[in-house]
C-alpha cells in the first residue's frame, strides 16, 4: 500500500489538486485506492500466496481470486462514488500531469508477463515457480525488440532495486519474529483466542470487532501480507471454532490488516500521501479512514453473507439468487455510506442527516444478517428515500 502510493500520488494527488480537492482529501483519496490494490484479484498480494498453505481446508488460488472479485468491485465503487459526491469547491493550483506513457513494446510486455503470471497461478504452480517462469519469460520476449531488450547493466539495476526492496520485507519479517516471540513469552498468544471463542460463541459481532481491533493493532507499521500471517498464526487454530466459512474468515483478517494502512495514529499509506500533498498527517489520516470506510463494513458483510465471495453458508456454490440479492443489498447500502461520509448527497449534510444515512446503509448492508431481510432492507430504503425526498424539496424551497 506504501509503495503503491508512493508511486501512482506523485501524479493522481496533483491531478485531484488541480480538480479542486483539498489537499488532506487528494492525499486520504489516493491512500485509500491505493491500500485497495492489494485486495483487487487477480494479484492480490503476497497475502493471497500465504493462504494456499495456511486456510485450511486448502482451497485454490482460483477459489481465492474469484471470491475476492465482488468485494473489491464494491470497494471501488464506494470509493469512485465518495470522489464523485465530495467536495469540490476549494480552488487549488494547477499541476503539470506527469508523463506516464508507455512505449508499445513496453505496455506489450507488460501485460503479457502479467497474463502469464495469473495463468501460471491458475494451473495451481506455486508462487515461487510462478513467478520464477514469468520472470524468464519477460527475459526471453525483451530481446525481440531494440527498446526492451536487457543489456548487463540492466540486470544489475534489476538485481539491485529487487535487493532493496527485499530489504524492507526482510526486516519487517524479522520484527514479527519478534512480536511472535513477545506475544508468546508473555501469553498474549494463548490468551486471545481464549478471549475471541467464548465471546463469538455469545456473541459473533463482538467476537468479530476484537478480531478486528486485534488485527488492526498489530497491522500498523506492518506490511499487510506479513500482519495476515501474524494474525493467522495466532488466531488461525480458533477459526473454525467461530462457525464461519475458512475462506472468509481469512480474507477478513487479510482485509484488515490491509485496512491498518488508513487507520490512525498508525497510518502508512495515508502518511506517505499526505507527504506528496504536503498535508497535515493527522488530518490526511483520518480522511483515508472516512474514505476507506466501506473496507470496514465489507469483511463484516460478507463474513455473516459469504454469498459475497460466491460462497454458501458451508462452503460450497450458493443460489444464484442469494448472491444477487446479496449484492444489490450490499450497493445499495454503499450509497447512503458514500453520502454520510462525504457531507453531501443532493446538497450539504446536516450531522443528524449524516446519522441517519449511516443507520440506513446499516440495514441495507446488514439486511440479510437479520431475521427478517426484507424488513431490514425497506427501513434502510425507506430511510434513505425519505431523507433525499426532504433534501429535493428544502432545495427547491430555497
Amino acid at each position: 500500500a506504501v509503495a503503491n502510493t508512493a508511486t501512482t500520488g506523485t501524479f493522481t494527488i496533483p491531478l485531484m489538486r488541480s480538480a479542486g480537492f483539498k489537499r488532506e482529501h487528494a492525499a486520504g483519496i489516493e491512500a485509500a485506492a491505493s491500500s485497495g490494490g492489494a485486495l483487487v484479484p487477480p494479484i492480490m498480494g503476497a497475502g493471497a500466496y500465504m493462504m494456499l498453505e495456511i486456510v485450511d481446508p486448502p482451497v485454490t488460488y482460483l477459489q481465492i481470486i474469484t471470491s475476492a472479485v465482488i468485494p473489491a468491485v464494491l470497494y471501488y465503487a464506494s470509493l469512485l462514488l465518495i470522489v464523485h459526491l465530495q467536495d469540490t469547491d476549494t480552488q487549488a493550483e494547477d499541476a503539470e500531469q506527469a508523463d506516464v506513457a508507455l512505449s508499445r513494446p513496453a505496455g506489450f510486455l507488460f501485460s503479457t508477463a502479467f497474463a502469464t503470471l495469473i495463468l501460471f497461478l491458475i494451473i495451481g504452480f506455486t508462487p515461487f515457480r510462478a513467478v520464477s517462469l514469468s520472470l524468464l519469460f519477460i527475459v526471453i520476449q525483451s530481446a525481440f525488440h531494440p527498446s526492451t531488450r536487457l543489456r548487463a547493466r540492466d540486470f544489475l539495476v534489476i538485481a539491485s532495486r529487487a535487493s532493496a526492496a527485499g530489504v524492507s520485507l526482510i526486516a519487517a519479517a524479522a520484527c514479527v519474529g519478534v512480536i511472535t516471540g513477545v506475544v508468546t513469552l508473555t501469553g498474549v498468544g494463548g490468551r486471545l483466542p481464549g478471549v475471541i471463542v467464548p465471546l463469538a460463541q455469545s456473541n459473533l459481532a463482538l467476537g468479530l470487532i476484537l478480531l478486528m481491533l486485534s488485527t488492526i493493532i498489530l497491522g500498523m507499521g506492518l506490511p499487510s501480507a506479513v500482519c495476515y500471517l501474524l494474525m493467522a498464526t495466532l488466531v488461525g487454530p480458533i477459526l473454525d471454532e467461530l462457525g464461519l466459512v475458512p475462506l472468509a474468515a481469512h480474507l477478513f483478517i487479510f482485509y484488515f490488516g490491509m485496512m491498518s494502512m488508513v487507520t490512525p495514529p498508525v497510518a502508512l499509506a495515508a502518511y506517505t500521501a499526505s507527504s506528496i500533498a504536503e498535508s497535515g498527517i493527522m488530518t490526511s489520516g483520518l480522511a483515508a479512514f472516512r474514505f476507506a470506510l466501506v473496507g470496514f463494513a465489507l469483511p463484516y458483510c460478507f463474513v455473516l453473507n459469504p454469498e459475497l465471495l460466491l460462497l454458501s453458508n458451508e462452503g460450497g456454490s450458493p443460489a444464484a439468487t442469494d448472491v444477487l440479492a446479496t449484492i444489490a443489498l450490499t450497493a445499495a447500502g454503499i450509497v447512503p455510506l458514500a453520502a454520510a461520509v462525504t457531507g453531501r448527497f443532493a446538497q450539504p449534510l446536516s450531522v443528524a442527516n449524516r446519522i441517519a444515512l449511516l443507520v440506513s446503509s446499516g440495514f441495507l448492508m446488514f439486511a440479510r444478517s437479520t431475521p427478517n431481510a426484507w424488513i431490514a432492507a425497506g427501513i434502510g430504503a425507506i430511510l434513505s428515500i425519505a431523507i433525499l425526498v426532504v433534501l429535493t424539496l428544502t432545495r427547491r424551497s430555497d
